[in-house]
């Protein structure tokens, strides 16, 4: 049930009534925790940092199985003439203990960190402005056959090639290659046109003296006819794993300043080119069926990287769905990741998992995945937000529920 909060009501504003009767406000949110096994971890305390240090196999609760547990609010204003005015809040939270919020691009804590947006809307599209999900992600996730899910999926092979440059320390918002969350964000999204959709997106550094510092852009195109669809991305970055590389040779030598003139020794600075992702995928659906591929180059133009580290890498991934009835969805993907800078390092991820719906709000999962890295720098894990350790073998199974409101 989605729960509507009318903006006038009491008859002091009777005279405004004619625009606030146009007007509303949505609470919305998403629970998805459940139990998940995972056959070994990481005991590394650097975050995606590969190392070669492991744990033990595990059973714990987890939070965001097919996605983030979270919660918001959106807003819309009608202001006539096809024109509307819109906001988004929306942020995570924890069903286990109940926190809430979560890293921003300066890497502090934001109660609002997935949208926190102000926007225009019309028959030409839309405008936002503030922080939000690029459009990269919308793009990765439509023609992955599971979907950009938290669980074996595009997502955690992307994340996986982060891991793989050497640089990524977990924060979202600052990665290697591509980014899922951006500040300081304007995206336009355009209408429909013959079956084809357009995003385009510029996140502004906040550098003195330098518009290009930290900035970030992405280009997207999504086209859809019959059941055909089509996919495309383009992203760009400067200066976005420099925080990562900091961190990591400050914890090497032990001092900040140490670390920050090794970082820049190696050619990390806000302005240098590291962060190029782009993408092409496909999916046909027929009947209960559908099949879907696609194939990703991740690059780092100015070639700073760690040592260990890649500045480029390859995805490809192939699936399949099927959707017996019309409450049962079964889903399966391969994903391999090779790096280009390290010969022979590469890591396989199979995935599937089959999904309930109990009803149109509430759906019960079941996951399963098998990681095979190979090389000092592939720690890909099949689990968003799980880290394993480098050069080894991972299966993981969960199960939870998801309810949305």
């Amino acid at each position: 049930m989605r729960y509507r909060l009318a903006l006038a009501a009491a008859p002091l504003l009777a005279a405004c009534a004619p625009a606030f009767a146009q007007s509303n406000v949505t609470l919305f949110g998403v629970f998805d925790a459940g139990l998940l096994y995972m056959s070994s971890e990481s005991a590394s305390r650097l975050g995606y940092i590969p190392r070669p240090e492991a744990a033990g196999s595990n059973v714990h609760f987890k939070d965001g199985g097919l996605g983030a547990s979270n919660w918001g609010m959106r807003g819309r204003e009608d202001l006539g003439g096809g024109l509307a005015a819109t906001f988004r809040l929306q942020g995570n939270f924890n069903v286990k203990d109940g926190t809430t919020g979560g890293p921003n691009s300066l890497g502090t804590t934001s109660f609002f960190n997935q949208y926190a947006t102000v926007g225009l809307t019309g028959n030409w599209g839309e405008v936002t402005l503030g922080r939000t999900v690029s459009p990269m992600y919308w793009a990765l996730a439509s023609t992955d056959a599971r979907g950009g899910r938290y669980f074996g999926s595009a997502l955690t092979g992307l994340v996986g090639m982060n891991s793989a440059s050497g640089a990524f320390i977990g924060n979202n918002s600052n990665v290697a290659f591509g980014t899922v969350y951006n500040d300081n964000a304007i995206v336009y999204n355009s209408p429909a046109f013959y079956g084809l959709k357009v995003s385009a997106e510029y996140a502004f550094g906040e550098t003195l003296d330098s518009t290009k510092a930290n900035s970030q852009q992405a280009l997207t195109a999504i086209y859809e006819a019959g059941g055909l669809r089509l996919s495309g991305l383009v992203y760009n970055g400067y200066g976005n794993n420099l925080p990562a590389a900091t961190t990591l040779f400050t914890a090497a030598t032990g001092s900040a300043a140490t670390g920050a003139a090794a970082a820049a020794a190696r050619g990390f600075s806000p302005t240098a080119n590291t962060n190029r992702l782009s993408s092409l995928g496909a999916a046909y659906a027929t009947g209960p069926w559908n099949f879907a591929g696609g194939f990703f180059w991740a690059r780092n133009p100015s070639h700073a990287i760690v040592p260990g580290g890649s500045d480029s890498l390859n995805m490809w991934h192939a699936g399949v769905g099927y959707k017996p009835l019309a409450h049962i969805n079964v889903t399966a993907g391969f994903y391999r990741v090779d790096d280009n800078k390290n010969e022979g390092n590469h890591a396989t991820q199979f995935a599937a998992g089959l999904e309930y719906s109990l009803s149109k709000r509430t759906t019960f999962y079941v996951e399963g995945a098998a990681v095979r890295n190979t090389g000092a720098n592939m720690n890909l894990s099949p689990v968003y937000a799980t880290t394993v350790a480098a050069n080894k073998n991972v299966t993981a199974f969960m199960t939870g529920m998801r309810h949305t409101f």
